[in-house]
């Protein structure tokens, strides 16, 4: 495709994007990733891709702008599978999370990536201000209000729940974790056990987490949830 072709349809703001992910999945990161070489995989010329980004930052700002959006979109389909109880809704969170990120890896990547030098990050793509975590707040602070969950107070066990399901996300995708030979179950199973541990260490019973709602009938590996 010519870049007259691509920038007549109107397409080539897209293109880029979706050439920036491939390069970063490549990569396993950002780095080395660069306007220049992004225009020469998409093929149009150097100067394109400035009609629709001002730098690699700007573009990269999209592409994490683009995978909170996608998450939001993941978490709430999730959402709608359960049977609607707080606990059930917490649960389907966090496997929601954890799926994402291995089934969206390169979005993943750039979303909790260092902000580049001297790079500005707006509201919405700082994780604990944006909408997506605002609404994980207010999930958790109605687990709080009935009992479901216990700790310090809400925002405090929303970043202990979301440490947990991230840490695993980031060394799964990293592969720094021993997967081999692990089949879908195997995962799924690993996935449950890190919300199961989180659950019981905010419930004195030690009862353990209504999976069969909570994480829905999708698993990780497909592309949608």
């Amino acid at each position: 495709m010519t870049e007259q072709t691509a920038y007549h349809h109107g397409n080539l703001r897209e293109e880029l994007v979706a050439a920036a992910l491939e390069m970063i999945q490549e990569n396993g990161g950002a780095y080395g990733v660069t306007l220049r070489k992004i225009a020469s995989r998409v093929g149009v010329s150097h100067a394109a891709p400035y009609r629709h980004f001002q730098d690699k930052k700007d573009l990269l700002a999209a592409v994490a702008r683009q995978g909170f959006d996608l998450l939001m979109d993941w978490t709430r389909k999730r959402l709608s599978e359960t049977d609607g109880e707080p606990l059930s809704r917490f649960g389907a969170w966090g496997m929601a999370y954890m799926d994402f990120a291995i089934a969206h890896p390169a979005h993943f990547r750039v979303m909790f990536a260092p902000p580049e030098k001297d790079m500005t990050l707006s509201e919405d793509l700082r994780p604990e201000s944006s909408h997506y975590f605002k609404e994980f707040q207010a999930l958790v602070s109605d687990c709080y209000d009935k009992g479901v969950l216990v700790g310090e107070d809400p925002a405090a066990i929303t970043r202990g729940a979301w440490s947990m399901v991230h840490g695993f996300s980031t060394l799964f995708i990293g592969n720094h974790m021993e997967t081999t030979g692990l089949d879908l179950q195997a995962i799924t199973h690993m996935k449950r056990s890190i919300l199961t541990t989180f659950y019981r260490g905010t419930r004195p019973d030690g009862e353990g987490l209504p999976y069969k709602t909570a994480a829905g009938t999708k698993e990780s590996g497909k592309e949608n949830p």
